[in-house]
């Protein structure tokens, strides 16, 4: 008898845990982006990028900044992105081709970031502290729908954040708020051409932005990513919970009495 109230027990308290703990899925967003790619050296100044066609356009003083694209994947529950970047030509030597865009929100608008670029026959290595204040600004009003576009001019309603870049030379070529910026923090952990994203942490804040390489041939040097603008292209926004229906609730508690009776009769 007291194995089969124990059983009973049992079943009913795995009915109810299952009708009630419905996992619910995270909201995963895909992003198509716009932006700009600006290099400093080791003492904030920015390095011309010497390559056609940014080289002559006066749009970013003529390569001190080159425009990039390239899509995001973001997950709203675990705070971990991936990314890609559409290769760019840099220093007459080829295209930066990038790899491994992986991305992690660390609280405060920040994210880690970490990517391989290779370039003119060299494996290169990038960590970045990304500040996403905007983004993370548009999302806390609700899931984005497709097709949605949060850009400069939507920033003005957004706690968008200046790039750390827009204070080099005198503020010349000045991006101004962006809902993706580079920080002015470096990383902390492992670097190298091994690194991966989990071996990162928060590290000092040196006032220059970027996060300084230490291998390849612009060892040093700080590379900045600023996100102008995303596009929404698609969200998945996972399993809605399950309500508990109230018969469910009536079902299981009425069980759940029936076994209470029967041991009370059992100790009379």
């Amino acid at each position: 008898m007291n194995l089969k109230k124990t059983l009973l027990s049992t079943a009913v308290a795995g009915a109810l845990t299952a009708a009630i703990a419905t996992p619910v899925e995270a909201a995963i967003i895909d992003m198509d982006f716009v932006g700009l790619f600006t290099m400093l050296d080791p003492g904030g100044v920015v390095l011309q990028n010497t390559s056609y066609p940014y080289y002559g356009d006066a749009t970013w003083g003529y390569g001190l900044r080159t425009q990039i694209s390239g899509t995001m994947q973001f997950n709203t529950d675990t705070g971990a992105g991936t990314g890609t970047v559409v290769p760019f030509e840099f220093f007459n030597k080829g295209p930066a081709t990038a790899s491994g865009v992986a991305f992690q929100s660390i609280g405060n608008g920040l994210m880690l970031g970490n990517l391989g670029f290779n370039w003119n026959g060299t494996d290169i290595t990038t960590q970045i502290v990304l500040d996403g204040s905007g983004l993370f600004g548009a999302l806390a009003g609700g899931l984005p729908p497709v097709g949605a576009t949060l850009d400069q001019a939507s920033c003005a309603a957004l706690p968008c954040v200046l790039p750390a870049s827009d204070g080099v030379n005198k503020g010349k070529i000045p991006i101004g708020p962006v809902p993706i910026a580079t920080s002015t923090f470096n990383t902390a952990g492992q670097t190298g051409v091994s690194t991966t994203l989990g071996q990162l942490s928060l590290g000092t804040d040196d006032g220059i932005g970027g996060s300084p390489m230490d291998n390849g041939p612009f060892s040093g040097f700080n590379a900045n990513f600023d996100i102008t603008s995303v596009t929404i292209t698609a969200v998945d926004p996972g399993t809605p919970p399950v309500p508990v229906p109230a018969a469910v609730w009536l079902f299981g508690s009425g069980l759940l009495g029936l076994v209470g009776v029967a041991r009370r009769r059992k100790r009379a």
